[in-house]
Order: structure tokens, then sequence, then C-alpha cells
């Protein structure tokens, strides 16, 4: 699996440049959500989704590599990675296979690849 280019970033990008870098489309949300970590939970707000990932906001810090669950309201829950934190944005990377995650958002959210995205 290829590293995320935003992952080791220095210094900030343009939202147009990070969408350059994604393979999937990326849709801003403001959804409810539940984090899990081990057998704490935390309510947390998914602020963009795609089929790759999240970003959410959560008051709690989390290290990235941690393995995390995170239960959308009115939806099955998914499997990811923490994959960066900057203040209380954090960056999850799914880890379910690609159907689930489909299964999961795709009746509510459009997230069909780009055309970049799938000649590339």
């Amino acid at each position: 699996m290829a590293s995320d280019p935003l992952e080791n970033r220095t210094a900030p990008i343009s939202e147009e440049e990070a969408a350059a870098l994604r393979r999937t489309v990326r849709k801003r949300v403001l959804w409810a959500a539940k984090l899990a970590h081990g057998s704490a939970r935390f309510d947390c707000v998914v602020v963009d989704l795609s089929l790759g990932g999240a970003r959410i906001y959560l008051a709690q810090p989390l290290g990235k590599g941690e393995i995390v669950t995170l239960k959308l309201d009115q939806m099955s829950t998914l499997r990811a990675e923490v994959v960066w934190q900057e203040g209380h944005s954090i960056g999850l990377r799914f880890t379910d296979e690609p159907q689930k995650i489909v299964d999961t958002i795709g009746a509510r959210l459009p997230l069909a690849p780009t055309p970049s995205a799938a000649s590339a």
C-alpha cells in the first residue's frame, strides 16, 4: 500500500493541493460519531469523509498509529488507523475492506473515484 503523501507534511498546503494528492473523492460533512479506542469511547464529529478515510474533530489526543473504530450515527462501524493529528483534528485511514466502506457510507454520500484517480 502506498503511503499517504500528506502524512509527513511539514508545511501547510492549500485545500486544492491536498485534493489533488488524494486518490478518492473527499466530501465535507458534519456528522456526529463515536470513536472507540480500546475500552474508551469518545464523542467526535466527522468533518470530511472519503472511501479512504476521514478527518474528525476529537477533544482527546490520540497518537499516530493508534487503531480505532469509528461508529457513524445510524450506520455500522469502520476500523481505522490514526495517520495524523493537529490540535483537535485527527486523520483516519480506513482499514476495512473497500466493499464494507462502500456498503457503510455509499448510500448516504456518493464517493465515486475522481476521473484522475481512475486513470492513475
